[in-house]
């Protein structure tokens, strides 16, 4: 009987297996790391799209374009002449005004500036006559807008309008980005998972057998637990080049489980730069409406 066909077939079966197995790891590996910086690439590509969006955001005139509205709407002007806005407080005037023109931003103090200019100009006058009192017009009211005003509201809106559809699309991009940096926590735990697999295989189904290697012919292989015959077989060259090829190929295996590790950190950050926040419209501009999707 010749054992040493068995152990050779043994170990050369077992180490096959573990290097296909740990080929397409590798490969599976590599191919997700270049995805995984893909992603974070265009994460810091919607940061830059992002900024240039807020800056542009701040460089707009709600507070102008709102109070430009209020002051030359002649529909306003009418409902105060008809003393609509008599005896009316602040809240009941602002919500008048928010239904009268849909265009308005939520600037309360835009709106009653604008309010005001349009209400002192076209308020009613009582003029006492003996007992009694006569209402008269507040002449003159004659209240041109400046030229062109019309059309600059109308670019200023539109302007509006456009970032305000970029800033949208904007955070579809960031939930679609969220989206693929999740996916790639239960590919990486599988991956670690199958590494360490074969880290913890290689040495039991390669190593361990080998160093029986080689045998005599009918000997019976026996474990025992001898620590002088165990501290004389670590200075054998046998044992010193399975000893070499041990820690070469467990390297590898944990070179790629500390790639996994720092690929698991950069994703673990980008997310917490991936807050709701920058998918809440509010954060763009509170002037801004949420819409359904």
């Amino acid at each position: 009987m010749d054992w040493n066909w068995f152990f050779s077939s043994f170990c050369q079966s077992a180490a096959a297996l573990i290097g296909i197995i740990g080929a397409f790891v590798i490969s599976r590996l590599l191919g997700t790391s270049e995805k995984i910086n893909n992603i974070i690439s265009e994460f810091d590509n919607l940061l830059i799209e992002f900024n240039e969006v807020i800056l542009n955001i701040n460089s707009r005139h709600f507070y102008w374009f709102t109070k430009t509205h209020v002051k030359y709407n002649s529909t306003l002007k009418e409902q105060i002449e008809g003393e609509e806005f008599e005896n009316l407080g602040q809240e009941e005037i602002l919500k008048k005004i928010y239904d009268l023109d849909d265009r308005l931003y939520k600037i309360d103090e835009a709106v009653m500036e604008g309010f005001n200019y349009v209400y002192e100009k076209n308020k009613p006058v009582y003029t006492n006559f003996g007992n009694g009192q006569i209402k008269q017009r507040n002449f003159p009211v004659i209240d041109f807008p400046p030229k062109n005003i019309w059309n600059d509201l109308e670019r200023e809106k539109e302007s509006i309008d456009q970032l305000q559809i970029k800033s949208h699309i904007l955070i579809q991009k960031f939930t679609k980005n969220s989206q693929d940096l999740n996916s790639f926590d239960y590919t990486l735990n599988s991956l670690k998972n199958v590494i360490i697999v074969l880290l913890v295989a290689f040495p039991l189904t390669v190593i361990y057998p080998l160093h029986f290697m080689p045998m005599r012919l009918n000997e019976t292989p026996e474990i025992t637990f001898n620590i002088k015959q165990i501290l004389i077989s670590f200075f054998t060259l046998k044992t010193i080049l399975l000893f070499i090829f041990l820690i070469t190929i467990e390297g590898i295996f944990y070179y790629f489980l500390v790639i996994i590790k720092y690929l698991k950190k950069d994703l673990k950050e980008v997310q917490s730069y991936n807050s709701d926040d920058l998918k809440d419209i509010k954060r763009y501009s509170t002037y801004f409406k949420k819409v359904s999707p």
